[in-house]
């Protein structure tokens, strides 16, 4: 049987709390990161930066390990001090994403998730993307 939607469309708020963690999910350079930059540089926790910090190498894939483990310390000291936090990681996997939301439910602070598209694959990788 075919419905018809009826309901009167409201404006979708998008204010983000405070605290929050915020989660970026998407793949690399989709935009994640451009995302993240209109947020404070205290407030976020980008991977490669903490790949960066434990190897001197952001691209360092073989670093992600020490990574993680440097960049989830940081975020238990924020959740434990009820700071807002964006984390900025591709997040793709379920279990990575889970451990995520089970911090922030650990210290009473709710989560957001930002979802980032893909960059198409018919704009060439030298012109900026949105």
């Amino acid at each position: 049987m075919a419905r018809t939607f009826t309901a009167t469309l409201q404006p979708l708020d998008t204010t983000i709390p405070d605290p929050a963690l915020v989660v970026l999910i998407g793949a690399a350079g989709c935009g994640k990161s451009t995302f993240a930059s209109t947020c404070p540089s205290t407030q976020v926790l980008e991977l490669d930066r903490f790949r960066a910090m434990v190897s001197d190498e952001a691209v360092d894939q073989q670093a992600t390990a020490d990574a993680v483990a440097a960049l989830r310390t940081v975020l238990e000291t924020r959740l434990t001090r009820k700071r807002t936090t964006v984390v900025d990681a591709t997040n793709c996997e379920r279990a990575v994403r889970a451990g995520l939301v089970q911090a922030a439910r650990r210290h009473g602070v709710p989560t957001v998730a930002v979802l980032r598209a893909p960059r198409s694959p018919f704009v060439p990788a030298d012109r900026p993307h949105p």
